[in-house]
Formats: structure tokens, sequence, C-alpha cells
């Protein structure tokens, strides 16, 4: 073997054995070993590729981010994955950039309203998309303004609470970006607190839905 580790031999004559049948199979199944199997899908948020590792995929994260942005340019510009769940005030998620730039700040275009993201200081999941959809003029938790904004468009006003001031800051720059900022009436203050103080005031009565999400 002339000193050449048994573990690299083995990798170089399967990086071999798939160039040369040309194969479509996804280079992660050939560097990955035995019994691991690469992550299926990601979540795309703006030019963000964010990943949901599981413990298996710990040791090979670095590899496998790298495939996903070699293989989603240009598009994805930054691969990011989750580094522990939510369970602050803000709703927040801990994050580790794995490949590209360190740019997490993004714009996302969804049904046709755009909304500008940091991943680092507010919530956002694109999986809620169909759920933006919906008629509300009341939002408890509206973070960066997706359901708020979408509700905008329709009902004649909204009232838009969120305890996480950097969310604030994006739900009021969104409304400007999209020239809805005369529908929308931002406040900082505790769910429960600001439920009260709704329907403690006239502005009950032109509430027809409340969402808290």
């Amino acid at each position: 073997m002339n000193g050449t580790p048994v573990a690299a031999s083995k990798t170089c004559l399967r990086l071999s054995r798939w160039c040369v049948c040309g194969s479509f199979v996804s280079i992660l199944e050939v560097l990955l070993p035995d019994g691991v199997v690469g992550p299926s899908a990601f979540e795309t948020v703006g030019h963000i590729a964010h990943l949901n590792l599981r413990e298996e995929h710990f040791p090979y994260k670095t590899l496998i981010a790298k495939d996903v942005l070699d293989k989603n340019k240009p598009k994805i510009q930054t691969v990011v994955n989750k580094i522990d769940s939510i369970h602050n005030e803000y709703r927040t998620i801990q994050l580790e950039v794995l490949a590209g730039n360190h740019l997490v700040v993004t714009t996302v275009v969804e049904n046709r309203i755009r909304f500008q993201v940091d991943l680092a200081t507010v919530y956002w999941s694109s999986r809620l998309a169909t759920k933006r959809q919906r008629l509300l003029s009341g939002d408890v938790f509206p973070g960066v303004g997706s359901l708020a904004i979408s509700a905008a468009k329709i009902v004649k006003h909204v009232f838009a609470n969120d305890l996480n001031p950097f969310a604030l800051e994006y739900l009021e720059r969104n409304s400007i970006l999209n020239k809805l900022e005369r529908k929308i009436e931002v406040f900082n203050m505790n769910g429960r607190r600001f439920s009260k103080a709704m329907y403690a005031s006239y502005k009950a009565q032109s509430i027809t839905q409340v969402i808290m999400n």
C-alpha cells in the first residue's frame, strides 16, 4: 500500500469509481460512511440554506454544507445549521454558518410580498407560507410581519405586536418595503398584555380575527 492509510485508500477507490462511471449518485453517498445517509432536504430562506442536521451528521457537517452550497449556487450563498431549539422569549434559533459567506440577513419573496429577514435576531420559517395567506386584523406574535403584511393587503387595518424589538424593526422595514406602513399599527409588549389592552379598547370592535403564531 506504500504507506497509504487503508481508510484513505478506500475513499480514493470509491471516488475513482464514482468519477469513472459518471454516476449521478450524490458525492455524499460516496464520502459518507456506510449507514450514514445525508440530509434529503433543507429549508431555503432567500440566499440561505437552513439545515437541521441530526447528531449522526455532526462529524461531517462541513462536508454536507459544502455539497449543498456547490450544488445550489448561485441561488444559495450561505449554509447554516440549527444548533439549538427555540427556548428564549424572542423565539429565535441559534445557528452556525457551515459554508459560504456569513451574511444571514436576506430578502424573501413570498406570495408576491418582499420580506427582509435577519435569521440571527428574528424567527422565520418558510414552511409556514401557506398559513400566511389568511385574513386577519390582529397578530399577537407577528415576527418580521409575514402574516401581518399579508393581511394588510386585504383588510382595512392590522394591529401587530411582538416582544422582540429586532422583529419589530424588520416588521416596520417590511411594511415600508411593501408600501403598507399606513395600514399596520405596531406594538411592543407581552402577548397577553397586548390582547387584554386591545380588547379593552375601542379597537376591539374592528378586529375580526386574531392570530397567535
